[in-house]
């Protein structure tokens, strides 16, 4: 069902920051890897998609996160989207939903 919104936010992440997928969900503890992912959890949350869900569609394409890894990941880019006007700029453009999956 949400399968769409969650590849948008994939492909419009990955684009933005120019990494893969691959990357985006490797697990990386690296900046260039951490910050879009919880942006990808932040996402997903302010569209409305619970956090369990985000965990089974991680889990499914074969990335395993507890779901307070998610929660804390959607409390810091809240914090750094506060604290950082480029972020308010940024986002809109993040969570247009252009992929066509069903």
């Amino acid at each position: 069902m949400n399968k769409h919104i969650f590849q948008s936010y994939i492909d419009n992440i990955t684009q933005y920051y120019g990494i893969s997928q691959k990357q985006l969900f490797s697990g990386g503890k690296d900046y260039e890897s951490v910050e879009p992912r919880q942006l990808f959890y932040f996402l997903c949350n302010k569209k409305g998609i619970p956090v369990v869900t985000i965990q089974k569609f991680l889990n499914k394409n074969n990335y395993s996160i507890h779901h307070s890894n998610i929660v804390r990941g959607i409390e810091r880019m809240n914090s750094k989207i506060e604290a950082n006007e480029e972020y308010k700029k940024i986002i809109p453009m993040l969570e247009v939903i252009t992929a066509d999956v069903q």
